[in-house]
C-alpha cells in the first residue's frame, strides 16, 4: 500500500510539472497567488503487521492539497516599489535680472537695455543728461584701497559701473580727476571721458603733464598719488590717504596755500595734510630741492593734453582715465593699438565694460558678460559693434574689465562677474540725480 501511495504521489507531482500544467495554473484564476513554503513531509515507519497487510484494490484518490498550518506567519515583507526614473533636466545657468527682456523703469529719463545674441549677454543702462550727473567715485574714499561697485553704490546712485585700471593697492592706472583734485596718472596716452560742470562730456585721448615751481627753478613732476618710484618726484594730496607710505630715502616738503611748511629728509611716510600736498623726491631727484627752505612759495600746474586736438580737458572736474576709445563720431573706432593696450585686453573674447554718450548726450553704462556659458564676452570690436549699433552709442570709450567688469542698477547687479563673485577695484563712475 505505501508503495503504490509513494507512486501516485510521484505521478501527481510529475503531472502537476508538465508544462501544460503550469500554463494552466499561471491562468487559473485572477486573484494573487500566494507563495508560501512547502515542506517535503515523509510518512511514519509501518510495523511488522502493517508490512504483511496487502492494500485493498481501490480507485486512485485525489489527492488533497496540503493545509496551511496555523502557525504564526512572518509579517509579509513589502518588496521595494519601483520608483519613476526621473529623466534628467537641463540646468538651469543663472542668469541676471532681469534675464531676457528690458523690465519697465519708473523713473523718467531713464532705458534699461539688454542685448542677447549669438551667444553673448550685454546690459546697457542711458540716463538722460539734463535730468541725471555723472560722479567718478573711490573705493573708501582713498586711492589706497579697494572695494566693491555694490559697496560704492550709494544710497541715492541711480547705476554704478566699475571704471578705471588700478593697482593691488588700488592705485588709479589713468588720469583721473575728482572735483578738480587729480587722484591718479599714467605714463601712457589713454582714453579718457571728462566731465564739465554743467554735465556735458569730453571723449579723447589725453596724456597728463605736471611742473612744479619754486625759487625760479622748474621741476617736472613724474606722476600723483601713485607709488614713487627710484629717483622721481611724486606729488600726494588728500585724495591718496592720510599718509604717503613711502621708505625713508628722500626728501618730502609740505605744501599748504602755496607756502612750504614742513621738510622731512630721509623720513618717509608722513602726514598729508587736507588742503595741502606733500612732494616726495626720491634718490638724485631728491637733489633738486636742496634749496628749498620753510616758508618759500611753490606752484604745482598741471595740465591734461587732449592729443587728438578736441576740447580741453582741462575744463573738466572729473576725468576718468581707461581706454581704448572703441566708438568716436558715430562710427567705430578701436585706438587699442595706438595706446599700446597690452595682449590681455587687446586679444580675445572678455568680460567688458563702457562709459559713453548717445546722439543727445545722454549717458551709457553698459557691460558684458564673458567667459561664462550663458555668455562668451567680446572682442574689442565686436564690443563697439554692440555699443554703437544696439545701445546708440556715438562716442564710448573701455573701461577696466574681466572680473572687474560690473554694472549695478537700483542697488541690484544686473550682470554676473566672470569671478563669480563681485572683485573689489579701485574705483567707480555712478549716475545720481541732479
Amino acid at each position: 500500500m505505501t508503495k503504490k501511495f509513494a507512486a501516485m504521489l510521484t505521478a501527481g507531482i510529475i503531472f502537476l510539472t508538465t508544462p501544460s500544467l503550469a500554463q494552466a495554473v499561471e491562468d487559473f484564476s485572477d486573484e494573487p497567488i500566494v507563495d508560501a513554503p512547502f515542506a517535503e513531509v515523509s510518512p511514519p515507519p509501518l510495523d511488522e503487521d502493517e508490512k504483511n497487510i496487502q492494500p485493498p484494490v481501490t480507485e486512485p484518490q485525489p489527492i488533497e492539497e496540503p493545509k496551511p498550518i496555523d502557525e504564526p506567519q512572518p509579517e509579509p515583507v513589502t518588496e521595494p516599489q519601483p520608483q519613476p526614473i526621473n529623466e534628467p533636466q537641463p540646468i538651469e545657468e543663472p542668469k541676471p535680472q532681469p534675464i531676457e527682456e528690458p523690465q519697465p523703469v519708473e523713473e523718467e529719463g531713464l532705458e534699461f537695455l539688454v542685448y542677447h545674441k549669438d551667444g553673448v549677454m550685454a546690459f546697457a543702462i542711458i540716463a538722460d543728461h539734463e535730468k541725471y550727473q555723472l560722479r567718478p567715485v573711490l573705493a573708501k574714499g582713498q586711492v589706497r584701497g579697494r572695494a566693491t561697485v555694490s559697496e560704492m553704490n550709494a544710497s541715492d546712485a541711480i547705476a554704478t559701473i566699475n571704471a578705471s585700471y588700478f593697482a593691488p593697492s588700488g592705485e588709479i592706472l589713468g588720469n583721473t580727476k575728482i572735483d578738480g583734485l587729480t587722484a591718479g596718472t599714467t605714463y601712457f596716452i589713454r582714453s579718457a571721458i571728462g566731465i564739465r560742470a554743467d554735465g556735458s562730456t569730453i571723449f579723447g585721448r589725453q596724456t597728463w603733464r605736471g611742473v612744479l615751481q619754486f625759487n625760479g627753478n622748474e621741476v617736472g613732476v613724474d606722476g600723483v598719488d601713485c607709488e614713487r618710484p627710484e629717483n622721481s618726484v611724486i606729488v600726494y594730496n588728500g585724495l591718496y590717504g592720510a599718509t604717503t607710505g613711502t621708505n625713508n630715502f628722500g626728501v618730502e616738503i609740505v605744501v599748504q596755500d602755496g607756502v612750504v611748511t614742513e621738510i622731512f629728509k630721509d623720513a618717509g611716510n608722513n602726514y598729508i595734510p587736507p588742503a595741502g600736498y606733500i612732494i616726495s623726491a626720491h634718490g638724485t631727484a631728491a637733489e633738486q630741492f636742496s634749496t628749498v627752505y620753510v616758508g618759500d612759495k611753490i606752484s604745482f600746474d598741471e595740465d591734461y593734453i587732449n592729443v587728438e586736438h578736441g576740447a580741453d580737458f582741462n575744463e573738466a572736474i572729473h576725468i576718468i582715465g581707461a581706454g581704448p576709445t572703441l566708438v568716436k563720431g558715430g562710427e567705430v573706432y578701436v585706438t587699442v593699438d595706438a595706446e599700446q593696450f597690452p595682449n590681455d585686453i587687446r586679444v580675445g573674447r572678455a568680460p567688458r565694460s563702457a562709459v559713453g554718450i548717445t546722439q543727445y548726450g545722454d549717458y551709457i553704462f553698459a557691460v558684458v558678460d564673458g567667459r561664462q556659458t550663458h555668455s562668451k564676452g567680446c572682442t574689442l570690436d565686436e564690443w563697439a559693434r554692440i555699443l554703437k549699433n544696439h545701445f546708440g552709442a556715438v562716442e564710448a570709450i573701455n573701461l577696466d574689465g574681466g572680473g572687474s567688469s560690473e554694472l549695478v542698477f537700483k542697488g541690484k547687479a544686473v550682470n554676473i562677474p566672470s569671478d563669480g563673485r563681485e572683485r573689489p577695484v579701485g574705483d567707480a563712475l555712478t549716475i545720481i540725480r541732479r
